[in-house]
């Protein structure tokens, strides 16, 4: 066998490189914060739009501001003719996801201000596309406007995730107080992660122009991408086949491999036992979208997939792996009524918050996150002695 050449240059591209310090969020034993502030609470007072101007302006809003965010969200829901023309052209059968990026696209086109890079701006422009994404999806879903909007009057003192459960769902009648309450927690919940690929993407936009819009459209083709095999929809057509614990145990123990998403590993805590009591270091975040799940046990469905869902946890716990934050959104969802086809895309809207955040924290730091290469017929550069 002949000898392989080693490269004379080795890289390891940009795995394990600390890029910056970011204030959004902060990871606890016992509990999640953004900006400094405590998720649990965040999530009992159940308020989305609270969060959504925490994050991009890094402060809680007083009740003044916070009527000013909910009135912008409000009269912002309208779409003109011409873009309810084009997206509803797009075929019934396109899966919901990949409208996701189309939708963002269209409404930029349509931005009374697609040139004004300034903070406040780039602000304005995402309470914008926050606004008309869900109208937009509301036509692409086969639904009718009624001057712009995609809601009635009846629905029009529901919060923003209330109005957006209503689409998603194809409901004429809003939900009820405790639904809305339950997916404003979940949208809460999902608005932001660790770094991941679309983070990266939307804090790149960040280093290097201040373009909330262009970067909310790069992200939601990289999250779009990544979820070809989606997930959510995996998770929810297997949990709904499942009629009792004893068909769930009976299908995992059938299985080569353990489940293959909605889980990860998990440290056990300290003074239990995975096989005895299941005590696992989660997401607090899991932990809170869970409760909700138990706040909306009320027919017999429900019960069988708490039950279901309890006990395929029960077994991952014995391989050290515990629910994510996924897996307790999938479940939540389905006690929602949300689509099977849809959840990813629920999650996909709480996200654009999160990533406009990490755009204006990026830009507001001055740090450039462009690597360089080293090319053909160059010499590397040396680090500094």
């Amino acid at each position: 066998v002949n000898d392989i050449d080693k490269p004379a240059l080795e890289t390891k591209g940009l795995d394990g490189v600390v890029c910056g310090h970011t204030d959004l969020i902060g990871f606890y034993d016992d509990r999640t914060e953004y900006c400094g502030q405590n998720v649990a609470r965040l999530c009992k007072e159940g308020s989305f739009e609270a969060v959504m101007w925490l994050l991009l302006n890094d402060e809680m809003p007083d009740s003044e501001r916070l009527a000013d965010c909910c009135s912008i969200l409000s009269d912002s829901a309208v779409i003109d003719q011409p873009i309810a023309d084009m997206v509803s052209a797009v075929p019934l059968q396109t899966r919901p996801l990949d409208l996701f990026p189309v939708a963002i696209s269209l409404l930029s086109c349509f931005d009374p201000t697609p040139c004004d890079r300034t903070l406040p701006a780039s602000r304005s422009q995402f309470w914008r596309v926050m606004a008309q994404t869900p109208v937009l999806m509301h036509v692409a879903f086969g639904g009718s406007l009624n001057e712009g909007r995609a809601i009635t009057d009846e629905s029009r003192t529901l919060s923003w995730a209330g109005q957006l459960l209503q689409i998603l769902r194809d409901d004429h009648a809003p939900p009820t107080p405790r639904e809305e309450h339950a997916f404003n927690v979940l949208m809460i919940c999902q608005c932001l992660t660790e770094m991941r690929p679309a983070c990266f993407l939307m804090r790149l936009f960040g280093s290097i122009v201040n373009d909330v819009v262009a970067g909310l459209k790069a992200s939601s083709s990289m999250y779009v991408s990544q979820l070809r095999n989606d997930p959510y929809t995996w998770m929810s057509s297997r949990l709904r086949r499942l009629r009792s614990p004893q068909e769930a145990e009976s299908w995992f123990a059938k299985r080569s491999s353990p489940i293959p998403c909605g889980f990860e590993p998990a440290e056990v805590l300290a003074g239990s036992h995975p096989e005895e009591d299941n005590q696992l270091r989660q997401d607090p975040r899991a932990l809170l979208l869970k409760e909700q799940c138990r706040q909306l046990l009320g027919t017999m469905d429900g019960l069988i997939l708490e039950s279901v869902s309890a006990r395929l946890e029960n077994l991952m716990a014995h391989n050290a792996m515990a629910p994510t934050m996924d897996w307790a959104s999938t479940r939540l969802m389905m006690l929602l009524d949300v689509p099977d086809d849809r959840m990813s895309l629920a999650v996909g809207l709480a996200r654009m918050v999160g990533w406009a955040a990490q755009t204006l924290e990026q830009f507001d730091s001055g740090v450039s996150l462009l690597p360089e290469l080293h090319y053909a017929e160059t010499e590397l550069p040396q680090p500094p002695a």
